[in-house]
């Protein structure tokens, strides 16, 4: 299977902290990839490296073998490349549809009549057509992180790539956001899914990446990398020698 997006190389330094250590890996084309590492690892920085809102220090990122480094935040939107934050931030002004009109206008470089069939289908797939008139700012929290998935859908991503957006739900809301998550990858859209709630995550993922102090410490089928002594030791503080 064909790699839609690679890392090669990438460092990243912030001064004299490194925060991305030449980091490579993978996504296949049609993957759900999961992303785990203590907290302070970097996983957010990276994400932000593929989408642009920060520029490596070296090494390279290609998108559909197209080399992506240099390129602004916008053109990679347009490119296929979407993204939910950790915490939600919508117009809470505006209503569930506005925001998602937002994000398929400015996102997709489309006219916003050519968007409307688009949004729909979207607050569809997320479970937000009935509540499409709300005000974002009246949404609960499974809601709101919804309309952040939403919105990163609509841009039509090849690759849409979700910050910790289980965090904070219960078992059933986490549950329920998983089976969405799934549908999403049943479409065809590749995913990079950064989770520190690693049941939901190793239930819809194939593969599993861990990084530590920004550098890969381990990939590979999920269980056989959660198995993994060093995984265990930096991610879940079981010793090596206990383990």
């Amino acid at each position: 299977m064909t790699a839609i997006l690679r890392l090669e190389g990438v460092s990243k330094s912030f001064g004299a902290l490194k925060v991305i250590d030449d980091l490579s890996f993978s996504l296949r084309r049609g993957e759900a990839l999961g992303v785990i590492g203590p907290n302070g690892a970097g996983k957010s920085t990276m994400f932000n490296l593929i989408t642009g809102g920060l520029t490596p220090g070296a090494g390279r990122i290609l998108f559909d073998e197209r080399d992506i480094t240099r390129l602004t935040p916008p053109a990679r939107c347009r490119l296929g490349i979407g993204r939910s934050y950790q915490i939600p931030q919508p117009f809470g002004g505006m209503t569930v549809f506005e925001n998602v009109l937002v994000g398929a206008t400015f996102g997709s470089g489309k006219p916003e009549r050519q968007c409307h069939e688009s949004c729909i289908a979207v607050l569809e797939t997320t479970g937000l057509l009935g509540k499409a008139n709300r005000l974002a700012g009246t949404l609960t929290l499974l809601e709101r992180k919804r309309l952040e998935l939403a919105r990163a859908l609509s841009i039509g991503p090849k690759v849409l790539l979700l910050d910790e957006i289980a965090g904070g739900l219960t078992e059933g809301e986490c549950q329920a956001l998983v089976e969405t998550i799934r549908t999403i990858h049943g479409n065809g859209v590749s995913l990079i899914w950064i989770e520190h709630v690693v049941h939901a995550l190793l239930a819809a993922v194939s593969r599993l990446v861990v990084i530590n102090f920004g550098a890969l410490l381990a990939e590979g089928e999920p269980q056989a990398v959660m198995n993994d002594p060093r995984v265990q030791s930096v991610y879940m503080g079981i010793d090596e020698d206990a383990a």
